[in-house]
């Protein structure tokens, strides 16, 4: 019986110990659970998953404005047809990737071709078509045929610049508008002299002629001087050393029955005829050939002959046509030039990265490493001082000459003008006109070509039927 109820006592006081247990992590786990709900509204249990949760948010706005970013680049395309030269070619595609690498939004494709009278003729028929090159490169002598078919645009007067040598200048406009901007020089005359036998040339032709007096010996056919006066081209500089010019850009007109055509015949007439200071019977092949054997000390040729000196050998300098006896001004060759001219659908971004890269190719930088890798001169008279051009005497001369230079006139005019000069010139040369009647007579055929009531031989249109 004892031992019943001690073990009664033993199960109460175990079941007592076992609630207090159980009491007992009752009340940790409540208060766990207050602490954790405490903590967690403070934030503290929350620390790496926002960060984490704020890192990935950062992430997708990031790359969203990107998307965005990418999105907003619009390309634009720029299509440029080109008549360029060879090693211009090269040095075209040079500027055209450090231009896209400026602008990587512009997607520039080019097209050369193989004559200008195809490029001409492809662009116009694509511009009528509302088609075409937004850009075309070339020479700009085409300018006249090309705004009459109303294929190019007239350019905004912030444009034009008036750094632009005189002669591809005036060649860029029509009718009172700019139509071209031009971009490089080239084939233009100038005097070339030998070194070897003087050291600097005479600034004006009554030097020319005294030195020539010292040193012909046309026994031996040797020479101081020899001029090409039996093609037109050559004879022309001197009217505008005789202060006026043989056409007007802007209308188009003709003027051979002038003053300074008078005073140029004369002056042919009197070195060849009066002092007989040079041989009339000698031509261009004759004349170039003199020079390269050094049977001539100076001689009048276009720029293009300064490889083929060099290549000869030549100890060589150029210099300025010298001022005619009479004259007050030294002679204006014609020059050409290349140009920028815009297609006339050209609107929009596409015209805008026209202008741009047109912009850029004009640029100082880009103009000397044209010149420097390439057969062709700047047209900015800004230049004249820079050292790539100072450095070289015979670059710097020629650009002393190409910066009085007159532009070249337009092709059809051009053949008119020459047509009419060739004949009465000779007339002059060998005595049959007087220089006064030859120029009066020059205007005449000119007119008559123009017109169509003369063909290129002399004979009538009405004649040229009859047969």
């Amino acid at each position: 019986m004892e031992n019943i109820i001690k073990d009664k006592k033993k199960k109460k006081i175990m079941l007592k110990k076992t609630r207090i247990c159980l009491l007992f992590f009752g009340l940790i786990t409540v208060s766990a659970f207050f602490l954790a709900s405490v903590l967690s509204s403070c934030g503290l249990f929350e620390k790496n998953v926002s960060d984490e949760t704020s890192e990935s948010a950062e992430t997708q706005e990031t790359a969203s404005e990107t998307s965005a970013q990418e999105e907003t680049v619009t390309i634009t395309d720029l299509d440029i047809w080109t008549k360029i030269e060879p090693q211009q070619q090269v040095e075209l595609t040079n500027s055209i990737e450090i231009f896209t690498g400026m602008n990587p939004e512009i997607k520039t494709t080019t097209r050369n071709f193989r004559s200008n009278e195809e490029l001409i003729d492809q662009f116009t028929a694509a511009s009528l078509a509302g088609a075409g090159a937004d850009l075309i490169i070339t020479e700009i002598g085409s300018l006249e045929d090309l705004a009459r078919a109303g294929v190019i645009k007239p350019l905004e007067p912030e444009l034009s610049n008036t750094d632009i040598l005189k002669g591809p200048a005036e060649m860029s406009y029509f009718d009172g508008k700019m139509y071209a901007l031009p971009f490089r020089a080239f084939d233009f005359l100038m005097l070339f002299y030998n070194r070897e036998f003087m050291e600097e040339p005479p600034g004006d032709f009554d030097a020319l002629i005294e030195y020539c007096k010292q040193v012909n010996k046309p026994s031996e056919q040797l020479w101081g001087f020899l001029l090409n006066w039996k093609e037109p081209e050559w004879v022309l500089p001197f009217c505008g050393g005789f202060g006026d010019w043989i056409y007007d850009y802007d209308s188009g007109s003709i003027f051979l029955d002038s003053e300074a055509m008078t005073e140029t015949l004369r002056f042919l007439d009197d070195i060849y005829n009066v002092r007989k200071t040079l041989p009339l019977e000698v031509e261009y092949e004759d004349i170039n050939t003199a020079f390269i054997n050094k049977t001539a000390h100076m001689v009048i040729n276009g720029n293009w002959a300064v490889e083929e000196y060099i290549k000869a050998g030549l100890d060589f300098g150029t210099a300025q046509i010298p001022v005619a006896p009479g004259g007050f001004k030294n002679p204006t060759p014609m020059i050409n030039c290349t140009g920028f001219m815009f297609n006339i659908n050209s609107y929009g971004a596409r015209y805008e990265a026209a202008k741009e890269f047109a912009g850029f190719l004009l640029s100082e930088e880009m103009q000397i490493s044209w010149t420097e890798r390439t057969q062709t001169l700047p047209v900015l008279k800004s230049l004249t001082g820079n050292t790539a051009i100072t450095a070289d005497p015979v670059l710097f001369n020629q650009f002393k000459q190409a910066i009085i230079c007159r532009g070249k006139v337009p092709e059809d005019a051009l053949r008119v003008i020459i047509d009419s000069m060739r004949l009465n010139i000779e007339n002059v040369m060998y005595g049959n006109l007087s220089p006064e009647d030859a120029a009066k007579k020059m205007q005449e055929d000119a007119i008559k070509l123009s017109t169509g009531l003369e063909s290129a031989d002399g004979t009538t249109e009405t004649g040229s039927n009859q047969n």
